[in-house]
C-alpha cells in the first residue's frame, strides 16, 4: 500500500512537470487534497532499486489531467520517470501524443520522442522526432514542424527548431509548406511566437500609378507596455519612404502613440512627411485630457502618397486637444483646434486656438423646470487676416409636463455673443436675442402576439404624433464675423408636425437563449414644417410649407434591412430628393444596393454582392455616377479562408489607377498583402 502511494505521488509530480509552470508550486500538495485514480494491468515495486513499474493499459487521472500509456516507470532514487507506448497526456485543453515521454523530477528536464504537443491557448501544434523541454517555456525540436492548423494546411518544417513560447521561434533548414507541398526554403528563419521583436511579412504589389511597390516592417517589442514599428515604403515610379510608429501604455489611464513618415519623391527634389501624435490621459475619474495632432508637409500629401481612397479624398485634416473636468450635471472644457485645408493653401483657414467652454446639463431648478447653460470664450486666428475673440452665453430653461402617453415640453432661452472686433472694423460687436419653443408628444400603442421559445415574440405597434414650434427673431448681424456655425443665426417662426409609426418586437435567438432582445422592426416617419415668416412676406415666394419628408427603416433580426428617405415638393408636385439602401444577407448569398438622387444635383448608385461557398468567398462592389454616366470605382475580391490560413486576390479599378493584390493570412504569423 505504501509503495502504491509513493508511486502515485511520483506520477502526479511527473504530470505536473509536463503541464506547465502554473501548477509547479502546488504539485507536492495535490495528492493529499485532490483524488487520484490509477489503473493498470500490473503494478510492481522493486525494493532493491526503489523503482515502481505500471504495465498494461496504464491510466492515471487527477483534476482534469489524464495520462495513458502502455508502461510507466518511476525511479524514486534518480527522479527519472518514463512513459512508453501510445502515450497520451491531456491537461485541460493541452494534449501530448508520443511514443515515449521521459522527465527528471529533480531537474525538470524532459524529452518527448516521436511526439506531438497541442497547446490550446494559441491553437499551436508542435511535432518532432525529438522534443526536449529545457525550461518552463523553452523547447528544442529536432526534425520537427510547427503550425496553428488542425489539419496541416500550412506548416513550417525545420531540421531544428528552438522555441521560446514567450518570445521567438528560430528555425534552421526551414521550408514553408502548403498542403504538404514546399513553397519556399530558407536556411534560417525567425518569427515571434508571442508579441516579440521581428520582421513582419512584407507587403508586395503592383499599381499602375506607383508601379511595383514593397512595404517592409520591423516590429520591436521594447517592453510589455511599449513597442515600435519601423517601416520601409518603396515605390518604383514614385520614391521611397521610411517611417516609425511608437506605441506606449503607461497605465490603463495613460496611453498614446506617435507616427512619422518621411517620403523622398524621385526626380523632384521634394521631400514630404506625415506626422501624427495621440495621447489620452485620465488624471482622475472626473478629469481627463486628450491630444490628437495630425500634420502633413503640404495639402496634396494624402492625394499623392496615400493609397486608400478615404484618405486621398479628405477635405480637411484636423488636430485637436482638450482638457475636461466633469461634475454630476456640469463640465468644463479647454479645447484647441488646428485645421489644414487639403483642397487649397491654408492661409484663409480659421483656427480655434483655444476655446474655454462651460456646460450645465439639465440642472433641476424647481419641480418640472430644468436649467441648461452653455458658455464659451474662443480665440480665432487666420494666417492672412486678423483674428478675433468671442464670448458666448446661452442659458435655456425647459419644463416637462404630462402623463398617460401625453407630454408637453416648453423651452425659452437667451443668447448673448460679444466680439472684440466686427467683420469690417476694429470696433467691438455684439449680438443678443431670445428664443422660445414648445413640443407636444403623444403616444398610443397596442401589443400583439405572445412570446414563444424562439424567434419573434410579442410585437408592439405604436403611433407617435409630435407637434413642435420654435421662434427666433430677426437679428441684425451684418457686422458679425463669420468663423463657425455659432456666428450665424437664422430667424425662425416655424411649426412642424411629425407622425411616427413604430413596430417593436421581442426576439429570442434560440430556445436555449436566456433573455429576449428588443428591436424596432419598422419605423416610418412623415414630417413637414410651416414657416409663418414666409407666409407673411408679401415679396416672398408664397411657399411657407417645406417639402414633405418621409423616412422608412425596416430590419429583420438576421436577414434583411432597408432604409429609405424622400422629400416631396407639394407645390411643384415633384420628388426633390430620395435615397434608398437595401441589404440582404444569407448563409450563401449577400446583396447590397444604395441609390441617392437630388433634384438638380448628383445621382449615385453603389451596389455589390457576395457569394460564400464553403471556405471560398467571392464579392464585387461598384460605384456609379449616374448623372455623368461613368463608373468611379470597381472592386473584385476572391478569398479562401481556412481554419488557420487564408489567401485572397483583389482587383481594383479607380480613376487613373488599377491595382492588383494578393493577400495571405497565416494565423500565428500575421497577415500582409502582396
Amino acid at each position: 500500500m505504501i509503495g502504491r502511494i509513493v508511486f502515485i505521488v511520483g506520477v502526479v509530480l511527473f504530470i505536473a512537470m509536463l503541464t506547465g509552470p502554473p501548477r509547479y508550486a502546488h504539485a507536492q500538495a495535490l495528492p493529499t487534497k485532490i483524488p487520484v485514480t490509477v489503473t493498470a494491468d500490473k503494478l510492481d515495486y522493486d525494493r532493491t532499486n526503489d523503482v515502481y513499474v505500471a504495465v498494461g493499459r496504464v491510466k492515471i487521472e487527477q483534476d482534469g489531467v489524464r495520462l495513458e500509456a502502455d508502461k510507466v516507470v518511476l525511479n524514486n532514487k534518480t527522479g527519472e520517470a518514463v512513459a512508453e507506448g501510445k502515450v497520451y497526456l491531456q491537461d485541460k485543453g493541452d494534449i501530448i501524443h508520443a511514443e515515449k515521454l521521459r522527465i527528471n523530477l529533480n531537474t525538470r528536464d524532459g524529452i518527448i520522442t516521436q511526439g506531438t504537443i497541442f497547446m490550446k491557448k494559441d491553437n499551436l501544434h508542435l511535432k518532432g522526432d525529438k522534443i526536449e523541454r529545457r525550461s518552463e517555456t523553452v523547447y528544442h525540436v529536432e526534425k520537427g514542424a510547427i503550425t496553428t492548423c488542425d489539419e496541416d494546411e500550412w506548416y513550417l518544417k525545420a531540421d531544428e527548431l528552438n522555441i521560446d513560447m514567450e518570445r521567438y521561434a528560430v528555425g534552421r533548414g526551414v521550408s514553408f509548406n502548403v498542403r504538404g507541398l514546399p513553397v519556399f526554403y530558407t536556411p534560417y528563419f525567425l518569427f515571434p511566437v508571442r508579441r516579440q521583436t521581428g520582421f513582419l511579412i512584407p507587403e508586395l504589389g503592383y499599381s499602375s500609378r506607383d508601379g511595383f511597390f514593397a512595404d517592409n516592417a520591423l516590429f520591436w517589442a521594447i517592453s510589455d507596455y511599449k513597442d515600435m514599428t519601423l517601416y520601409s515604403d518603396y515605390r518604383a515610379r514614385k520614391g521611397h519612404g521610411t517611417g516609425v510608429e511608437y506605441r506606449y501604455r503607461n497605465s490603463r489611464e495613460s496611453v498614446g502613440q506617435v507616427y512619422y513618415k518621411y517620403f523622398d519623391q524621385y526626380h523632384t527634389g521634394v521631400s514630404r512627411w506625415d506626422f501624427r501624435f495621440q495621447h489620452q490621459e485620465e488624471f482622475a475619474e472626473d478629469l481627463s485630457g486628450r491630444v490628437d495632432v495630425n500634420l502633413v508637409s503640404d495639402e496634396r500629401y494624402y492625394y499623392d502618397i496615400e493609397r486608400k481612397l478615404e484618405s486621398r479624398s479628405k477635405p480637411y485634416l484636423d488636430s485637436n486637444a482638450f482638457y475636461v473636468e466633469r461634475w454630476n450635471n456640469a463640465a468644463l472644457y479647454l479645447i484647441g483646434q488646428y485645421s489644414i485645408d487639403l483642397t487649397r493653401t491654408n492661409e484663409k483657414t480659421v483656427q480655434k486656438l483655444p476655446e474655454l467652454r462651460y456646460v450645465i446639463f439639465d440642472e433641476t431648478v424647481a419641480g418640472p423646470f430644468h436649467l441648461s447653460f452653455e458658455g464659451s470664450a474662443a480665440n480665432f486666428t487666420k494666417q492672412e487676416e486678423a483674428g478675433a475673440r468671442r464670448v458666448d452665453f446661452n442659458p435655456k430653461l425647459t419644463a416637462t409636463f404630462g402623463g398617460s402617453g401625453l407630454s408637453l415640453t416648453p423651452k425659452a432661452g437667451v443668447r448673448a455673443t460679444f466680439y472684440d472686433r466686427s467683420a469690417d472694423t476694429v470696433e467691438p460687436a455684439e449680438r443678443k436675442y431670445f428664443y422660445a419653443g414648445m413640443e407636444v408628444n403623444a403616444r398610443g400603442s397596442r401589443v400583439y402576439g405572445v412570446d414563444g421559445e424562439a424567434g419573434i415574440g410579442r410585437v408592439r405597434h405604436s403611433i407617435e404624433p409630435t407637434l413642435a414650434y420654435s421662434y427666433v427673431p430677426h437679428v441684425e448681424q451684418g457686422s458679425i464675423p463669420q468663423f463657425d456655425s455659432a456666428d450665424f443665426v437664422s430667424k425662425q417662426n416655424l411649426a412642424s408636425i411629425a407622425l411616427i409609426n413604430r413596430v417593436t418586437a421581442r426576439y429570442k435567438e434560440t430556445k436555449d437563449t436566456a433573455n429576449y432582445t428588443t428591436f424596432d422592426v419598422m419605423v416610418f416617419r412623415l414630417s413637414r414644417s410651416y414657416d409663418f415668416n414666409a407666409a407673411r412676406d408679401p415679396g416672398g415666394s408664397a411657399r411657407p410649407g417645406s417639402d414633405v419628408l418621409g423616412e422608412l427603416y425596416v430590419k429583420t433580426p438576421r436577414m434583411f434591412s432597408l432604409s429609405a428617405t424622400g422629400s416631396y415638393n407639394a407645390y411643384d408636385h415633384v420628388v426633390s430628393s430620395h435615397s434608398e439602401s437595401i441589404g440582404f444577407t444569407m448563409t450563401v448569398v449577400s446583396l447590397n444596393l444604395t441609390h441617392s438622387f437630388s433634384q438638380g444635383g448628383a445621382e449615385y448608385l453603389i451596389g455589390g454582392g457576395g457569394l460564400k461557398l464553403g471556405k471560398w468567398n467571392l464579392s464585387a462592389q461598384g460605384w456609379r455616377d449616374v448623372q455623368n454616366r461613368k463608373t468611379t470605382q470597381e472592386q473584385y475580391l476572391l478569398h479562401y479562408g481556412g481554419q488557420c490560413w487564408g489567401v485572397g486576390t483583389s482587383y481594383t479599378i479607380k480613376p487613373g489607377e488599377t491595382q492588383f493584390m494578393v493577400k495571405l493570412d497565416l494565423k500565428g504569423l500575421g497577415s500582409r498583402s502582396f
